[in-house]
């Protein structure tokens, strides 16, 4: 019984944790209204979490805006970019799927890796934000060659991140509550051990 009413028993860490991810769900989605500022609470989602993932606990809300005023230069402009091209190669992929014969099968396959590209380098994108201070070519470059290198981990990021919005959209939809949180939390796991390996996991504190 002395154990149930310990802030160090499981339970009570999971269920911190949870608490945590649903605030950050909510602070990103509140913050990327604008639409401009996507990249930069997007960042700021990344920097807590990556911090969460491992262990280092501190003021949620307090990180997140702090993250995301110190984000909102490099931020602002990357995450306009991640948006238009997302939205090109989609409108790309709707158009070529209704154009018959082997033009359209070779402009749609062609358009199908683009969009494997950009999803895998997306991965990386910002979380390498929220931990490094060098120009945004710099880290376009960055992403795109650790998504290749770590391919492995990139899928895996990818299908975790499709499996839990699939769960919430036809399974039990109060997961799509905490879909956004619980994604970065699940990617933060999987690259502290990456960014550590390239020693960037402490290169950007705010």
């Amino acid at each position: 019984m002395k154990n149930l009413f310990n802030i160090d028993n499981p339970v009570w860490v999971f269920m911190g944790k949870l608490v945590d991810i649903l605030i950050l769900s909510s602070l990103w989605l509140l913050c990327s209204l604008p639409v401009v500022t996507i990249g930069p609470s997007t960042a700021a989602l990344y920097y807590v979490t990556l911090k969460l993932a491992n262990n280092e606990e501190g003021y949620t809300v307090r990180s997140f805006f702090r993250a995301f005023k110190d984000n909102l230069m490099p931020g602002i402009p990357l995450g306009i970019g991640a948006v238009l091209v997302g939205v090109f190669l989609g409108c790309d992929l709707y158009l070529y799927s209704q154009i018959d014969g082997k033009v359209g099968i070779v402009l749609l396959w062609g358009t199908l890796i683009l969009t494997s590209v950009y999803l895998m380098t997306l991965v990386y994108l910002f979380p390498l934000v929220a931990r490094c201070d060098t120009d945004w070519k710099h880290i376009l470059v960055m992403a795109f060659v650790m998504s290749i290198k770590n391919f492995g981990w990139t899928l895996l990021m990818i299908v975790t991140a499709v499996c839990l919005f699939a769960i919430g959209l036809f399974v039990m939809a109060p997961v799509l509550v905490i879909a956004i949180g619980g994604t970065a939390y699940i990617h933060a796991k999987i690259l502290n051990l990456l960014l550590r390996e390239y020693k960037l996991e402490l290169s950007k504190e705010q």
